[in-house]
């Protein structure tokens, strides 16, 4: 018996209309546009008013992250800060929760080691647009094994336009 190579032609056919395929690029599209969308959001005021930091608390964690990075960690956890609070100051290391300093204080420390010279300053500004859209992935997967893979792509896309 003579092959004919229809298997071939159905192979090629089959994998042309790949459901599984499509539905793993489109999710990868959707998520990527969800990050995206969380990270500019959360980018707009830098482009609209430059790399600065505005509010209090904001300039308060840079303060603090940028004196833990020049001082180191001990001296950071008993830095009496006069300039908040003022007139009475505050002991800084039994006041605050470390995680984003120590978080901030990380990346500037690897980025260093790997020769990027990049101020704490950029690194204390930029850091809230990248978690904004690294939380849209969280909220995906968290979603996607707590109901379906569906109601994730919606939550990832609602949690990074909110």
């Amino acid at each position: 018996m003579a092959d004919t190579g229809m298997v071939g032609k159905t192979d090629i056919r089959s994998a042309m209309v790949n459901p599984g395929g499509w539905k793993s690029l489109l999710t990868f599209f959707i998520l990527t546009l969800a990050w995206l969308a969380g990270f500019s959001s959360r980018l707009f005021a830098v482009i609209r008013f430059e790399s600065i930091i505005h509010e209090f608390d904001p300039w308060f964690n840079y303060r603090a992250t940028h004196h833990m990075v020049t001082h180191g960690f001990y001296n950071f956890l008993n830095w009496f800060d006069d300039r908040a609070w003022y007139p009475l100051g505050r002991i800084v290391g039994g006041t605050v929760y470390p995680g984003l300093m120590v978080t901030s204080g990380s990346i500037h420390a690897i980025l260093n080691v790997l020769n990027i010279p990049v101020h704490i300053r950029d690194i204390c500004v930029f850091l809230a647009p990248v978690f904004s859209g690294l939380t849209s992935l969280a909220v995906y997967f968290f979603t996607k094994e707590v109901w379906s893979a569906g109601a994730g792509l919606f939550a990832a896309c609602f949690i990074a336009i909110g």
